[in-house]
């Protein structure tokens, strides 16, 4: 039973984690993020088993993750304020002509990560962009000026 509520405990305590560091890793990914993630895993499997190497402890533990993530999933749709706890919301980080630095620094992105969106949009200049919207997986969203409507 230590093992599924270190699991459990673990869960939550990523999940806390990872939205205290932002989006950027979540949708920037750079080889430096992903060295985040990984370190994050191992660290959690440590603290989750400790002692117990057993095939019963990390099967406990693995379906006590399935679960949290079910639970958590499931609280998300009932309960909307919830998920924007968890997941966040779409936040405007570029618009009419200026990019929102405040907004941009709380997400931890830059520029250069919005740039490149513009750029994945096949586009050369920001006063073609009406918007850059970093979505709740982290992703750069850019709408131009002539998707008007």
């Amino acid at each position: 039973m230590n093992t599924v509520l270190r699991a459990a405990a673990a869960y939550l305590a990523l999940l806390l984690v990872t939205r205290l560091i932002g989006r950027r890793v979540l949708g920037q990914a750079a080889p430096l993020d992903l060295v985040v993630l990984f370190t994050f895993g191992g660290t959690a499997i440590t603290a989750i088993l400790a002692e117990d190497r057993s095939f019963v402890g990390a099967m406990s533990a693995l379906f006590t993750i399935g679960f949290m993530h079910t639970l958590v999933s499931e609280l998300k749709q009932h309960f909307p304020g919830f998920g924007r706890l968890v997941d966040g919301t779409p936040v405007v980080v570029f618009e009419h002509g200026d990019f929102h630095r405040e907004r941009m620094r709380r997400l931890r992105i830059m520029e250069a990560d919005v740039m490149a969106s513009v750029r994945q949009r096949g586009l050369e200049r920001l006063e073609q962009v009406k918007y850059a919207v970093v979505e709740r997986d982290g992703r750069v969203s850019v709408i131009t000026r002539d998707e008007e409507g």
